[in-house]
C-alpha cells in the first residue's frame, strides 16, 4: 500500500515536473521568428541607407541658392561664422535681426549650420552631405518606428523606411540647405515617438523623460514639432492604452512647451510671413486647406510635375476658385469621418487606417495655408513627417493581406505589393533626377517655370531676372522683366527695372522715363523709385521735376548721402546756390 501510494504520488508529481522542464527547455531553445532576426535588421537598414544615399548623391554637388534663403541662413548669416560663446548665446536668444530675416526661431538648426561653417566654411558640399546623412538617419528611424507600431512586421518597416528615404517629395528638405530644419526636427521627433512607444509598453519614467527632451530639441529645430503631444494621444489610441488621470498628467509638460513655442512662432511670423486675414475669405481658406490635403495625398502616390513653387490659384471675377478647390472640402470631410470612425474600432487593421490618416493630418495641419504663410499654397517639404502616416497604412495592409490564407486576400496583397514596388522604383528615379534640379538658382527656377508659366509665376521670373542682373547680363534680365510686365501690366517693380535698364544699359533716357513714370503712377510712395525717376529727369535736364522727386524721396531716406548730393546738384542747376551748398555740406557731414 505504501509503495502504491508512493507510486501514485510520484505519478502526481511527474506531470508538473515534466511541464516545467518542457517550458524551460522550450524557452531556451526557442528560435525567434525570421522577421526579428538581427541580421535581417542589419541588412535592411543597410539597404535603406545605401539606396537613399545613391538616390540623393547628386545633391552633394549642389551650390548655395542665392535667391531662396541660403544667403539668410548661411552665406550672409554672421551668427554661424564662429562657434564662440557669444555667437552660441545669440543663436539661442530671441535674436531680433535673425527673426526679422527668417521669420522663425530655430536655434538648434542655426547651431548645426554653425558647426558646418566651423569645419568647412562656405563649401556647400559639407552642408548638403550633412543633410543627406540626417535624412538617412531619419529613414532608419522610420524603419524602427514602423517595425514597433506594426508589432514587428519587418517587411512593412522596410517598405516604409525605404519609401521615406527615396520619395521625391522629400528632395526639397534634403537638397536645399535652408531646409536643414526639416531633417533635424524630424530626427528628434521620430526618436521621441520611439521613446514614447517604449514608455507605454514598459511604464518606465526614463523613457518619458527622454521623449520630453527629444520633443524639446525638435521644437528648437523647427516649430512644426509642436504637434508632438497630439501624436502621443494618437499613439495611446493605436496601442489601446487605457485612459487614466496619469495619462493626462504626464502630457502636461509636453503641452506647455507646445503652447509656448507655438505662440512664439505665431508672434514672429505675424511680423511679415503671415498674410493679412482679409486677403481670403473663411470659405476660401477652407478650400485652400482641403486642396492642400488632397494635393499631398496625390503627390504621395503619383509624384509627378513637382516644383519648388506652387502658386495660389486664380480667383475669377465672381470670387470663385476653380472647381477642384470647391469640391475639395467635401472629399476631406469624408476622409476625416472615415479616419475618426476607424481610429476607435476594435479591429486592429481598421485602427491602422485611422491612426495613419490622423497622423498625416495633424502633423501637417499647421502648414495647410488656412492661415496664409508665404506665397505658395503647398510645398514639397511640408510632407516630410506627415508621409510616415501613409507609409504606415500601406506597409501594414500590404503585409497583412499577403499573410492571409484566403486566396483572394493573398492575391490582393500580392497586387498591392507589386504597386508598392512600382512606386519605389519610380520614386528612386524621380529623386535622383530632382536632386540635380536643386543644383543652382537657374536650374531650380527654370524647372519651376516649366511646370507653370502664367502670371502667378512672376515671383520666380523676378528672381531669374535678378540673377541675370547680378551676372551683368542685362539683355536676359530685360527679357524677363518685359515678360513680367506683359503678363501683369500693373507690376510696378518690373516697370521700374525696365526703366532702369533702358537708362543704364541702352542709354535711352526717353524710354526710361516712360516706364519709370508708369511705375511711379502705380506706386507713388516708393522712395527708391522716386530717386531713379529723379535721376532720369536730371539726365534730360528737367531739373525742377528732378528736384521734386529727390525731395520727396529725401523725406523717407534722410540719411542717404547720394540722394543729398543729387539734391545739391539739382538746386545748383536751377540757380539756388545756398540750398545747393547746404545739402553738399550735409552730405559731407553724413559721410
Amino acid at each position: 500500500m505504501t509503495n502504491m501510494k508512493q507510486q501514485d504520488g510520484n505519478r502526481a508529481v511527474r506531470p508538473k515536473t515534466t511541464l516545467k522542464k518542457t517550458a524551460r527547455h522550450s524557452a531556451v531553445k526557442e528560435i525567434p521568428p525570421p522577421s526579428t532576426r538581427g541580421w535581417q535588421h542589419a541588412l535592411f537598414i543597410l539597404v535603406i541607407a545605401l539606396t537613399t544615399f545613391v538616390c540623393l548623391k547628386p545633391a552633394a554637388d549642389n551650390q548655395f541658392l542665392k535667391t531662396w534663403d541660403d544667403h539668410v541662413y548661411v552665406t550672409n548669416n554672421k551668427l554661424i561664422q564662429g562657434l564662440t560663446t557669444k555667437n552660441i548665446s545669440e543663436i539661442f536668444s530671441f535674436h531680433k535681426d535673425l527673426q526679422k530675416l527668417t521669420k522663425n526661431y530655430h536655434p538648434l538648426t542655426t547651431l548645426s549650420l554653425a558647426i558646418n561653417y566651423h569645419f568647412s566654411g562656405l563649401n556647400p558640399g559639407s552642408y548638403y552631405l550633412t543633410n543627406i546623412f540626417l535624412h538617412i538617419l531619419n529613414s532608419v528611424l522610420v524603419y524602427l518606428l514602423i517595425f514597433l507600431l506594426t508589432d514587428r512586421k519587418i517587411w512593412a518597416a522596410l517598405f516604409s523606411g525605404l519609401l521615406f528615404g527615396i520619395h521625391p517629395m522629400h528632395v526639397e528638405s534634403v537638397a536645399w540647405i535652408s531646409e536643414r530644419k526639416d531633417v533635424l526636427y524630424a530626427l528628434f521627433f521620430i526618436s521621441g515617438m520611439i521613446l514614447y512607444y517604449f514608455y507605454v509598453k514598459k511604464k518606465r519614467m526614463k523613457f518619458l523623460a527622454l521623449a520630453l527632451l527629444l520633443f524639446f530639441l525638435s521644437v528648437l529645430s523647427k516649430a512644426m514639432a509642436v504637434v508632438f503631444p497630439l501624436v502621443m494621444v494618437l499613439m495611446d489610441l493605436l496601442l489601446e492604452r487605457k485612459w487614466s488621470f496619469r495619462a493626462l498628467i504626464e502630457k502636461i509638460p509636453f503641452f506647455i512647451i507646445s503652447l509656448f513655442y507655438g505662440l512664439l512662432a505665431i508672434k514672429i511670423q505675424s511680423e511679415g510671413a503671415i498674410g493679412e486675414w482679409r486677403i481670403f475669405t473663411l470659405m476660401q481658406r477652407m478650400m485652400h486647406a482641403s486642396y492642400g490635403i488632397l494635393s499631398y495625398l496625390t503627390n504621395f502616390f503619383l509624384p509627378v510635375n513637382l516644383s519648388a513653387f506652387y502658386p495660389y490659384p486664380f480667383i475669377d471675377e465672381q470670387g470663385f476658385l476653380p472647381l477642384s478647390f470647391r469640391l475639395a472640402p467635401l472629399v476631406v470631410v469624408v476622409i476625416l469621418a472615415v479616419a475618426a470612425v476607424t481610429l476607435f474600432m476594435k479591429n486592429r487593421m481598421f485602427k491602422v487606417i485611422g491612426f495613419g490618416t490622423w497622423f498625416f493630418i495633424l502633423t501637417m495641419i499647421l502648414v495647410l495655408q488656412f492661415i496664409s504663410v508665404g506665397q505658395a499654397i503647398i510645398a514639397d517639404r511640408y510632407g516630410y513627417i506627415p508621409y510616415i502616416g501613409i507609409c504606415f497604412i500601406i506597409g501594414s495592409w500590404g503585409t497583412y493581406l499577403v499573410e492571409q490564407k484566403d486566396f483572394r486576400l493573398k492575391l490582393s496583397g500580392i497586387f498591392l505589393a507589386g504597386l508598392m514596388m512600382i512606386l519605389l522604383v519610380f520614386s528612386a528615379v524621380q529623386t535622383h533626377q530632382r536632386s540635380s534640379v536643386w543644383h543652382d538658382d537657374f536650374a531650380l527656377w527654370s524647372d519651376a517655370l516649366n511646370q507653370c508659366s502664367d502670371t502667378r509665376m512672376n515671383l520666380i521670373r523676378t528672381k531669374c531676372a535678378q540673377l541675370h542682373l547680378d551676372r551683368g547680363d542685362y539683355q536676359e534680365a530685360f527679357k524677363e522683366y518685359q515678360t513680367i510686365a506683359l503678363l501683369d501690366p500693373k507690376e510696378h517693380d518690373a516697370l521700374e527695372r525696365i526703366g532702369q535698364i533702358y537708362g543704364e544699359y541702352y542709354h535711352r533716357i526717353d524710354s526710361s522715363l516712360v516706364y519709370l513714370k508708369k511705375a511711379n503712377q502705380m506706386n507713388p510712395g516708393d522712395p527708391w523709385l522716386l530717386k531713379n525717376l529723379g535721376v532720369a529727369y536730371a539726365m534730360t535736364a528737367d531739373y525742377p521735376k528732378s528736384l521734386e522727386c529727390f525731395l520727396s524721396a529725401y523725406k523717407q531716406l534722410p540719411d542717404d548721402t547720394s540722394l543729398m548730393q543729387n539734391i545739391s546738384i539739382s538746386y545748383r542747376a536751377i540757380g539756388d546756390l545756398s540750398r545747393s551748398d547746404e545739402f553738399a555740406r550735409l552730405s559731407h557731414q553724413k559721410k
